[in-house]
């Protein structure tokens, strides 16, 4: 890790993700952490698993201690005013995904961003990963040749079963909100999207069946190329893999496998490479660089401009689904 100065880091948000980010922002050198939940129960857990940080039940009191950034991973609908507030005090901002709850707080959390001295960041992990690193690596290498379409897919009642909050069983929608990443990475990997057309349903025999617990789509990109998107809360063991077709080549990486294969059409089988990457590893990535980026160029992994897409699409599919038509964006 490249030496920074000192910097002083509020976590907002001590839920799950909260506190990861929080207990290991605490193994970067010279990070002073700052962490802030009015649930006294959350707050608790943080300043243990986060040793030497600093706790507060009040956001405009942790604000007022002048963090150079702060970390926002509040519930999706508190998004706007705290990520907001961070940047009209002059702090960089590390949103979490996605980032907001509808598309007009979106686009005011962009347009705040904008007029700020400071960096916002979108919180979209998958980024920082290694697999989709080399994804993207092999893509922009133009190996597939021309790409025609791609495939994301993720099966997780895993997510359900260790959930620490019933929101996904009380908000509709909340697994195409929840999988936003995986627009974002179709995105990454194929360009943007323009037109959607979606179903979803609420199917099974399950203990937990949120509404939907099945959303699929079909995402044409501006190159013309055609995605799908899967994602389930159904399937168990958990599976989730990434695909990019291309006329010469076809890639496809399993997530919980961290397994590529390489397709040559001019070969018979495909060709393996292991890609691994441990969960934390993943957010000390993520933590690392855009400590530097604030210190440094200030340009994000993942800007503004791209939550604000990956939301609007994952919207688009929604009224999709439920239009039962296709949707331009």
């Amino acid at each position: 890790m490249v030496m920074i100065p000192e910097t002083r880091v509020l976590v907002v948000g001590c839920g799950s993700i909260g506190k990861r980010h929080a207990r290991l922002l605490t193994e970067v050198p010279q990070v002073d952490v700052l962490v802030c939940d009015s649930r006294e129960e959350n707050l608790q857990a943080a300043l243990t698993e986060a040793p030497g940080s600093r706790g507060f039940a009040s956001y405009d009191d942790a604000l007022a201690e002048q963090p150079d950034a702060v970390f926002v991973c509040t519930p999706n609908h508190l998004h706007r005013p705290m990520a907001v507030a961070a940047l009209e005090a002059g702090c960089h901002v590390m949103c979490e995904k996605p980032i907001a709850d509808t598309l007009e707080n979106a686009e005011a959390i962009a347009q705040a961003a904008a007029a700020a001295d400071t960096m916002l960041q979108v919180g979209y992990s998958l980024r920082s990963h290694a697999g989709l690193r080399r994804l993207r690596e092999l893509v922009e290498a133009g190996v597939c040749g021309n790409i025609v379409g791609g495939r994301a897919m993720v099966g997780t009642y895993f997510t359900l079963m260790c959930a620490t909050t019933p929101y996904r069983m009380e908000e509709e929608n909340a697994l195409i909100i929840d999988y936003t990443h995986l627009l974002d990475y179709l995105r990454l990997l194929i360009g943007p999207i323009v037109r959607v057309s979606a179903e979803s349903a609420t199917l099974g025999d399950l203990p937990m069946m949120p509404t939907p617990n099945v959303f699929s789509a079909i995402l044409t990109h501006e190159s013309g190329a055609i995605s799908q998107f899967h994602a389930d809360y159904v399937q168990l063991p958990q599976r989730s893999t990434a695909e990019v077709f291309g006329d010469e080549r076809v890639l496809s990486y399993d997530w919980q496998q961290y397994e590529l294969r390489i397709f040559d059409r001019e070969k018979p089988g495909y060709e393996v490479e292991r890609v691994v990457t441990g969960r934390d590893d993943i957010y000390r990535v993520q933590i690392e660089e855009f400590v530097q980026a604030i210190h440094g160029d200030r340009v994000p992994i993942c800007s503004a401009e791209d939550g604000v897409a990956a939301l609007r699409a994952a919207l688009a599919a929604v009224r999709s689904a439920r239009e039962h038509r296709s949707v331009e964006l």
